[in-house]
């Protein structure tokens, strides 16, 4: 039998206590000297660590930008924006506020508005006439917003993963079941294409919608050993999740 998995300790590698204390003192020191040691000493290498993991977490349009001068924007950003910071902030699970999430949100939706901005910049500065024959000779142009659909897509999947991990690692009221279920629930995003393919000999072939359900039914039903009715109780809070930040996605 699978027992539940454990919550995660891979952040307290790189950014534990000792980090979360370095936010509060350098937002809270008026010395630019103090600063730049805080951050020169404590949150240097985790910030780097953090701003990689994210942007490659994505799929972006990083435009006519390099991933370093991404990043580096990014990070210039996050020292901008994380003076706001307030850990006593009221949340959802009446917990404080958390300096690890608040410096992802951040950085990711740094990345998300890059995304967008670079793409228009993309398709505004395309000259139809100095690209007309090759537009017209290659089929991938004429699917371009549909890609951009797709990013999307990807882009909220990849939020919906963060955002049920950080309820698993840091929500204390969810139940057993529930921890069970978001477990799977990130299994499954994080191998989405997998999932909704279906490999057939030499070809791989799409499968129907019908049997993508009931596919990863029984994926979470064999994963949890939960009933199908448990199952559904247990991830009310996800599907409120997803719905909630696909809404803020493209209100934004």
């Amino acid at each position: 039998m699978n027992k539940p998995r454990k919550k995660r300790k891979e952040k307290e590698n790189y950014f534990g206590e000792r980090e979360e204390q370095a936010v509060l003192d350098y937002i809270n020191s008026n010395c630019k000297e103090a600063k730049q040691y805080i951050y020169n000493k404590y949150l240097a290498e985790p910030f780097r660590i953090m701003k990689e993991s994210i942007l490659r977490r994505y799929s972006h349009h990083i435009g006519n930008y390099s991933i370093h001068e991404v990043e580096s924007n990014a990070l210039t950003h996050l020292l901008e924006q994380m003076v706001q910071f307030n850990p006593n902030a009221p949340t959802k699970s009446g917990r404080k506020t958390k300096a690890y999430s608040y410096c992802q949100t951040i950085l990711r939706n740094y990345y998300i508005d890059h995304s967008k901005r670079s793409y228009k910049e993309k398709t505004q500065n395309l000259s139809y006439e100095d690209y007309s024959d090759e537009i017209n000779n290659n089929p991938k142009f004429a699917y371009e917003e549909h890609d951009d659909t797709k990013d999307d897509i990807k882009n909220i999947v990849n939020i919906v993963i963060d955002k049920i991990q950080t309820m698993i690692d840091e929500d204390d009221t969810l139940k057993e079941n529930e921890v069970k279920v978001g477990d799977a629930i990130v299994d499954i995003f994080k191998n989405w294409d997998l999932l909704f393919m279906e490999d057939f000999g030499q070809h791989t072939k799409k499968t129907s919608n019908k049997f993508d359900k009931n596919k990863i039914l029984l994926y979470i039903k064999e994963r949890t050993r939960l009933s199908t009715k448990d199952i559904r109780i247990a991830m009310k809070p996800f599907k409120f999740l997803y719905y909630a930040e696909k809404d803020v996605y493209f209100r934004d």
